[in-house]
């Protein structure tokens, strides 16, 4: 076999390799992933969840990040994302926290979703579409964009959206 082609079997062997190296990042612009990933905060990778997190999160969101999700979330605009970050200190301790990020003139606003709260495991963002949902309280929400749930993939989940105004709601859709 000549060198070219050997070349060639590394190239295609090693590329599996560098993309699962590369962060998702589900089209977060540069400037926006700047404004959220400072003071040593980090969004959310697949490679940060538990094995038995990753399979589920493989089985149910092939392709997407779970550290960041795209969206008309805000009534401030028409497209936002909702980013998960975490934080490890020395001590190997997490803490976790969600940003709703929107661009406005090409320059991120950031506003926390969901406050800072200490984890074992990340837990993850995903978008619902709009429309009416029942959380297992009997929550009903009629919610007019689309929402975010922030989940522990095997464990409990919360969705949250933004009614009419500006006001952040949220229920539990399962334990």
């Amino acid at each position: 076999m000549s060198l070219s082609k050997w070349i060639l079997i590394a190239a295609l062997f090693a590329a599996p390799v560098l993309s699962q190296a590369e962060p998702c990042l589900s089209g977060l612009p540069d400037a926006a992933r700047a404004a959220v990933e400072q003071d040593n905060w980090t969004i959310v990778q697949r490679e940060d969840l538990s094995e038995a997190d990753l399979r589920v999160w493989k089985n149910s969101h092939q392709g997407e990040c779970p550290g960041v999700a795209e969206g008309n979330f805000s009534p401030k605009a028409k497209s936002s994302f909702v980013v998960a970050l975490i934080l490890r200190d020395f001590q190997k301790n997490v803490t976790e926290k969600v940003v709703l990020v929107t661009m406005k003139k090409n320059r991120p606003e950031t506003e926390l979703a969901v406050t800072n709260m200490s984890i074992a495991t990340p837990y993850v963002v995903w978008k619902l579409a709009k429309g009416r949902y029942l959380g297992i309280d009997g929550t009903k929400a009629n919610i007019p964009r689309n929402s975010f749930v922030f989940e522990k993939l095997v464990g409990p989940a919360s969705q949250y959206y933004y009614d009419g105004g500006n006001r952040l709601r949220t229920f539990v859709i399962s334990r």
